[in-house]
């Protein structure tokens, strides 16, 4: 159970900064000609501290250590750090939008609007929690 755990937390690290990079390194985001210089800056250092995170958390998650807690905690939070904002920001920063483009369509379920990155961001999170009860519940298996 702790190596599928180890190996879960790794496909949400992994993709959670490639996923993000993909995103954000084009047209609708740093390259958007309609951003200010700054505010394409701070995407870039964004992706630039995500990506470095995650490195890191892969590291602690896949070394030898005698304290694999530390490890696997920083495993699930970085990806619930980054994507736990898209749940609240909009609520929290008036003006803000979850719409990259403001003309885009979204699909909507029953009236209510699907944004695709809060779909991402929610299967992000539910799978790092998934993975770290796992590496707890294999913790406290060892321990009986």
């Amino acid at each position: 159970m702790r190596r599928f755990s180890r190996i879960l937390l790794s496909v949400v690290l992994v993709s959670t900064a490639v996923v993000s990079v993909a995103v954000d390194w084009n047209a609708t985001h740093i390259f958007n000609p309609e951003w200010t210089p700054h505010a394409r800056f701070h995407d870039v250092v964004m992706l630039w501290l995500l990506s470095g995170m995650s490195i890191m958390a892969l590291w602690l998650l896949w070394r030898r250590s005698t304290e694999p807690d530390i490890a696997y905690t920083v495993a699930m939070l970085v990806p619930v750090v980054f994507w736990s904002p898209f749940f609240f920001i909009t609520i929290v920063i008036p003006g803000t939008s979850l719409k990259a483009d403001p003309n885009e369509v979204l699909p909507t379920v029953a009236g209510i609007p699907i944004y695709p990155n809060v779909v991402v961001a929610t299967v992000s999170v539910i799978l790092a929690l998934i993975g770290y009860s796992l590496y707890r519940a294999s913790r406290s298996e060892a321990d009986v």
